[in-house]
């Protein structure tokens, strides 16, 4: 597996955690928390990261 095919993966990995946790503290706390808010705004990030890379 080449350097950028394991970034990807590795990017593809903490978008589905993040993800995964944005539901459960979306479930647990309610959409408009604090919490809530900080995981969505970290999985935009990811998200685009992701993007940029596509757009390359």
């Amino acid at each position: 597996m080449e350097k950028n095919e394991w970034n990807n993966s590795l990017l593809l990995e903490c978008i589905k955690e993040k993800k995964e946790k944005l539901i459960e503290v979306a479930d647990h706390k309610g959409l408009t928390s604090k919490e809530t808010v900080k995981c969505s705004q970290e999985l935009d990030v990811l998200l685009n990261l992701v993007q940029r890379q596509v757009s390359l």
